[in-house]
């Protein structure tokens, strides 16, 4: 079955037609009209004619203001936008990029004093790395990058930290240095390298650790 891409009228079948708008300008030509046949034995109110006057003013005003509503706001909100580009960001989560060989970070907090570890895996669920973090103090915030070893794909991976019971640790974030940023249906998007992070979940935006 094919697809509808317009909207139809359901009794008929044929395209719905477009109701009539009236613009500022049919509306002087009608006031100008009026005007001109107007009864010599019985000419119009001159305050009916100044109460149109203003009506027709308050239309052009209105049609001005739905004109700047309905323009597109991508261009605006993308320059807003690429100011997070090369700017470190902090999002909620647990997943990281990897691309040209380098993994973003995540960072997280020791919950309790203990010994903790590191736990890759891919999209596909499977454990493909285990890294030994050692012996943390409670409370003591902790950024995790990942060293991808030689032929580890591009793409995003999930990263669990876990104590030495094998628990996870919650309220881990994902951070990195934003690449580039697009404009989405949903809104937008930042990539960190292969790690895309929906710009309305942003917690915190600094200068990168190596800027100047």
């Amino acid at each position: 079955m094919s697809s509808v891409s317009s909207v139809s009228d359901a009794s008929t079948g044929s395209a719905a037609p477009t109701p009539s708008v009236l613009s500022s300008t049919d509306f002087l030509e009608i006031l100008i009209s009026e005007f001109q046949n107007q009864d010599p034995t019985s000419p119009t109110d001159p305050t009916q004619f100044a109460s149109q006057l203003v009506e027709f003013a308050n239309l052009g005003q209105l049609e001005n203001i739905d004109t700047a509503v309905q323009q597109p706001a991508s261009s605006g909100l993308m320059q807003a936008a690429s100011a997070f580009i090369g700017r470190a960001v902090v999002a909620p989560g647990n997943q990281i990029g990897v691309l040209n060989g380098k993994a973003t970070s995540i960072t997280w907090t020791a919950p309790a004093g203990d010994t903790y570890t590191a736990e890759v895996l891919n999209s596909a669920g499977q454990q493909i790395d285990s890294v030994k973090l050692g012996a943390q103090d409670s409370g003591a915030l902790n950024t995790f990058t990942w060293s991808p070893p030689s032929g580890a794909a591009y793409g995003t991976y999930s990263v669990n930290i876990v104590n030495s019971k094998g628990a996870a640790v919650s309220g881990t974030s994902e951070t990195g240095i934003v690449q580039e940023v697009a404009l989405t249906s949903t809104g937008v998007s930042l990539d960190l390298g292969n790690l895309q992070i929906a710009e309305n979940q942003v917690e915190s935006v600094a200068q990168p650790p190596n800027s100047n």
